[in-house]
């Protein structure tokens, strides 16, 4: 076995090492007095393990290297995605008329739109043109305490703010706060409910409100105030067509 011949047939006798049998080669070996190394078949069996070896190597290497390239393909085919999926929703917000931020945990401004610029007034308007779209501007220092105290409500308690009225100089904003990432990330909507195109809808919007919130009282009540709760309703409905024309009317005057 030290010589790798197990079997009588492996036995050639050949000579070649200096000693007239195998046995007597082993045997030598065996006390240290000679090396497997000098049999020329045990030579010959290790270079053809070895290039064997070599050989599923070279397989296993050309695999992987096949997998990596494989990878590489799905992973740039991944990123095309993701940035144009990128892309079209920066554009999607930048065309949004309501203010769209979102900041990270320190406040830092990671992506907003114009609209929220807008918002802002001159001052974040000049700095938006040193810093586009304000990335990496500090929250703090574009909003009062009263609004970005809001935002570190969000982020700490991975709870959303839903539509709460702030005065801001000479503006009404409603602004809704959302968590995105748990104590990492969160984002705002943003809307100036004095702007032309906001004060409509937004009035419509929240008649609607009134007549969701009290339509079943309206129902329970029917038979005590008769016809007056329907005319009720109809005069409420009346009022959110009437903006929800004159909204469209601005839209296509503006066209």
């Amino acid at each position: 076995k030290i010589i790798g011949k197990e079997n009588t047939v492996d036995e050639l006798n050949c000579g070649a090492c200096g000693y007239q049998s195998c046995r007597e080669f082993a045997s030598t070996v065996a006390k240290g007095l000679a090396i497997p190394e000098m049999c020329h078949t045990f030579n010959l069996r290790n270079k053809q393990e070895y290039i064997e070896t070599l050989r599923q190597t070279n397989r296993k290497l050309a695999e992987t290297k096949r997998a990596l390239k494989d990878s590489e393909e799905i992973a740039m085919r991944e990123k095309e995605m993701a940035q144009s999926a990128s892309d079209m929703m920066n554009n999607m917000l930048e065309k949004l008329p309501t203010g769209v931020v979102i900041v990270d945990n320190n406040l830092k401004i990671l992506h907003s739109n114009l609209s929220f610029i807008n918002i802002l007034g001159e001052d974040a308007k000049a700095i938006s043109d040193i810093i586009p779209g304000l990335v990496g501007a500090d929250l703090k220092t574009l909003l009062p305490f009263n609004v970005y105290n809001m935002f570190t409500f969000v982020l700490k308690e991975d709870e959303p703010v839903v539509s709460k009225d702030i005065h801001y100089e000479d503006s009404m904003l409603n602004i809704s706060i959302f968590p995105i990432k748990k104590n990492k990330m969160c984002g705002a909507i943003i809307r100036d409910l004095y702007s032309p195109e906001v004060q409509g809808e937004e009035v419509s919007n929240r008649v609607s409100e009134v007549i969701d919130k009290n339509l079943e009282m309206v129902q329970k009540i029917g038979f005590l105030l008769g016809e007056g709760a329907s005319e009720t309703e109809q005069m409420l409905n009346s009022i959110i067509e009437s903006y929800r024309k004159k909204s469209l009317g601005s839209k296509n005057n503006l066209k």
